[in-house]
């Protein structure tokens, strides 16, 4: 992880400062109210159940038309909202100092103050915090760190545009409204002040009109975290899929199998190998070895690459067309990292979904003690 103090928190700090100065009746929280990914693993959330530790401190009216509205794109988050025009939109994006392909963390603000052409003040102020470089977390333990919180007066299930969360109120002085919601693994934290009856309703209007985007960090299919009992490596699986850890064999430290649930492969015998016929849907096999095996990779015809990082660690993913694929394509994602080999490789119809397949790369980890 990288050791210097993330951009999100500088912004933060200096949002801070200007508020305090410009607009005393409004104050940005500081970092550490943002940044809370879901404590312990707990017992199995039931997600359909609404469960209230307390009751809200105030009852907010119901949302009040607010005329024209834009729609915003947050890329990063892989997710869009509707705001009022007459509210100000910033997007602050902290960039990896040592991975410029990365981020740290993703920062915005919705607000009724502070901009060119609007008002010097306000009391109006949405914040969102995700921050990229912390462990992923599973469901039940986002849940249990939402529901067992002692920061929360009151933490209440919400399901918006396919995401999951919770929608809470900070208990005592500071007693800021919070969207937690659940985004493959990490936590977007969005929060609200002044905690008013009207600026929680406005919040709620702009919450309810979140979407997901096509191919962005988070889709309406919930993902499964996926933890190699070995502790080799995690991965995030979408949770329709059939996932099982298999036997390992030789020099083979673990063995992962998954498949959409509308896998559908035809093999017949074609004379020097078998056909293989993928018509429908994604296979994927993880395999971690304990040797390079630098030739696992065939230099197939048509065959072409890309390079990607795994915890900072180069790897190279391979797209080609082996001879026994008679129909579909094969994509293999290859690290090696302390003389451990891995690879993933995936088997998919030509109409597959290959964002999905992107997302499981890009969310792939190598797992050393510190992740867990």
């Amino acid at each position: 992880m990288n050791s210097r103090i993330p951009m999100a928190v500088v912004l933060i700090v200096i949002s801070l400062f200007a508020v305090t100065c410009g607009t005393p009746q409004v104050e940005v929280e500081d970092a550490g109210d943002v940044t809370d990914q879901g404590g312990a693993v707990g017992e199995g959330i039931t997600p359909e159940a609404s469960v209230v530790v307390s009751q809200p401190t105030a009852t907010p009216k119901e949302p009040q038309p607010t005329g024209d509205t834009k729609r915003y794109d947050f890329e990063h988050l892989g997710i869009s909202l509707e705001v009022p025009l007459d509210l100000y939109v910033k997007k602050d994006l902290d960039v990896n100092y040592e991975d410029q392909s990365k981020l740290n963390s993703y920062l915005f603000f919705i607000q009724n103050y502070g901009h060119p052409g609007g008002t010097s003040s306000g009391d109006f102020q949405m914040y969102g915090l995700l921050q990229y470089y912390l462990p992923l977390v599973s469901w039940e333990a986002f849940s249990d760190g939402q529901l067992n919180s002692t920061f929360n007066a009151y933490a209440n299930y919400i399901e918006v545009g396919g995401l999951r969360g919770y929608d809470t109120q900070v208990a005592g002085v500071r007693n800021r409204y919070f969207y937690h919601f659940y985004l493959d693994g990490h936590t977007l934290s969005i929060a609200v002040a002044e905690p008013t009856p009207e600026n929680k309703a406005l919040a709620d209007e702009i919450i309810q009109s979140l979407e997901l985007l096509p191919g962005g960090l988070s889709d309406a299919s919930h993902l499964t975290l996926v933890r190699d009992p070995n502790q080799l490596f995690q991965i995030l699986i979408p949770d329709d899929w059939e996932i099982a850890f298999q036997p390992t064999i030789g020099t083979q430290l673990s063995s992962l199998a998954a498949h959409s649930p509308d896998l559908e492969v035809v093999e017949e015998d074609g004379g020097p190998h078998t056909n293989i016929y993928y018509k429908k849907g994604i296979r994927l096999h993880v395999q971690v070895i304990g040797e390079d095996l630098a030739s696992e990779i065939p230099s197939w015809p048509n065959q072409w690459e890309y390079g990607v990082y795994f915890n900072g660690v180069p790897g190279t993913v391979y797209v080609y067309d082996e001879p026994s694929t008679a129909e579909g394509e094969i994509r293999t994602a290859k690290v090696v990292h302390e003389g451990r080999t891995y690879l993933l490789r995936f088997g998919y119809a030509d109409d597959a979904d290959r964002e999905t397949i992107d997302r499981i790369i890009s969310s792939f980890a190598i797992t050393p003690a510190d992740f867990y």
